[in-house]
């Protein structure tokens, strides 16, 4: 299985941070597929280099920015041909 279709599944369901898509791996598919966050995050810098996401930042007040990823269209193609 490949991690940038796995972060694309996530994302065809709801945008989602890097931080929120660790989340969804260890609640789902840990046990048998862990992903780390700095591989989570270089993945989705290469999604995002390739046109297969979006990255849009929230800005917070206590906190560092945060931000946000959601699929393309480009994204929910590549998605398609791979499953």
């Amino acid at each position: 299985m490949s991690l940038k279709h796995a972060i694309l599944g996530f994302l065809n369901y709801s945008p989602s941070s890097g931080y929120d898509l660790k989340g969804a791996f260890d609640t789902s598919v840990r046990h048998f597929w862990p992903a780390d966050q700095s591989q989570i995050y270089r993945t989705l810098a290469e999604l995002a280099e390739k046109g297969w996401a979006e990255m849009g930042v929230i800005e917070q007040d206590d906190r560092p920015d945060r931000k946000m990823y959601r699929i393309t269209g480009a994204g929910r193609q590549e998605l398609r041909r791979w499953l």
